[in-house]
């Protein structure tokens, strides 16, 4: 089944900027505050290198697998794999996972933009205005979603770099020492933690469908899973360098306060944590829509139906979703059991699936969706 009109044709490299985008989200906010809690030393960097070692064994599970059903998306081929009384079930629980992401990164993008942007404005009203943009670009399709992740990705990028450039300024070599002067039991400890950051590479599950070459998932994967890994590391290493594990605990979002000491040369811009926000938004926005046309597209697969159909109307589920937690702390407990039941559904489920695969030697049949 297709997903539009024509037959999207994804090439390697936009398929590593989203599996890449997909991970790039919230983590980039709350990943240094998590990991300190969990740590409670200057190791945390390493906490995040070690979650993203895992990441990429994981995610060379998903494309592995997925590269064995070219033009099949999971919804698919995990109902060929274990039949459709058992497949059925793992499709939809993908397709609520979806749905529960979007609307969790839904609420996170309205709480960030009514904090520091748009402080006066309802969050109802942030949300609805995110939800009204973000489902005319799922309409479109994937080749849309991805030549829109393209345009941006490296934007989103060359903004982090400078981030973490600027903030050198700031940073105390003294503040991410002694390096594992606890040993290694607080560095496991933040494994965990950092490895919800890194939920998004399960994309790969629908993305390798649209590949116009299957066998280059593996190396699509890996490459967007490395670059997320950078960038966390460096995030996390900036944000406790800059301001002392203590501090990064008690903060909500310790990348923003980083941010908002930053100041750029020559005086042109004198508050880059609003040039920070509004990419970091843009930045969310696309994984948001990444997760709802995953979900919409499943839905439609499952039903034999247009997946359009589903993407007006799961706005109304997502927004409850979303509006539910009472408060940001809910939101973040949100987030955690997100995450945990994420590597539970990607880490096991597609490897159980990959080792049948095998046993039954099935799959490489050349099909388009």
């Amino acid at each position: 089944m297709s997903d539009d009109q024509t037959k999207p044709t994804i090439s390697s490299a936009q398929a590593a900027m989203m599996t890449s985008k997909a991970m790039i989200g919230t983590g980039i906010l709350v990943l240094p505050q998590s990991i300190g809690k969990s740590v409670g030393t200057p190791d945390g960097w390493i906490s995040a290198i070690i979650s993203g070692i895992l990441t990429l064994m994981f995610g060379w599970v998903v494309a592995n697998l997925s590269r064995r059903f070219p033009g099949r998306t999971f919804y698919v081929y995990s109902q060929e794999i274990v039949g459709r009384w058992l497949g059925i079930p793992i499709a939809l629980t993908l397709c609520m996972y979806y749905l529960y992401s979007s609307g969790y990164l839904l609420r996170v993008m309205g709480e960030v933009v009514r904090m520091y942007l748009l402080d006066k404005t309802p969050l109802a009203i942030i949300m609805i205005t995110f939800m009204g943009v973000a489902v005319y670009l799922t309409t479109a399709g994937m080749n849309a979603i991805a030549q829109l992740i393209e345009l941006f990705m490296p934007i989103i990028v060359l903004i982090l770099v400078v981030f973490i450039l600027f903030s050198l300024r700031d940073f105390e070599l003294d503040n991410i020492r002694p390096v594992l002067g606890d040993g290694l039991k607080p560095v496991v400890k933040g494994v965990l933690p950092s490895l919800l950051s890194y939920s998004g590479f399960e994309s790969m599950l629908f993305i390798t469908a649209f590949m116009a070459n299957p066998r280059m998932a593996i190396k699509a994967t890996l490459t967007g899973i490395s670059i997320t890994t950078i960038l966390y590391t460096l995030v996390v290493a900036v944000a406790v360098g800059s301001l002392t594990v203590e501090e990064v605990k008690t903060v909500t979002w310790p990348t923003m306060s980083v941010a908002m000491n930053i100041e750029l040369p020559g005086g042109f811009f004198e508050r880059f944590e609003s040039l920070f926000t509004v990419l970091w938004v843009i930045s969310m926005f696309t994984a948001f829509v990444l997760y709802h046309y995953g979900a919409c597209l499943g839905l439609g697969q499952i039903t034999n139906k247009k997946f359009q159909w589903f993407a007006y109307g799961s706005l109304p589920v997502i927004y409850m979703i979303a509006i539910w937690p009472e408060n940001l702390n809910l939101v973040f407990k949100i987030g955690d059991y997100i995450g945990y039941f994420s590597f539970l559904m990607f880490g096991v489920i597609p490897l159980l699936l990959f080792i049948l695969t095998s046993v039954r030697r099935i799959g490489h049949a050349k099909k388009r969706p």
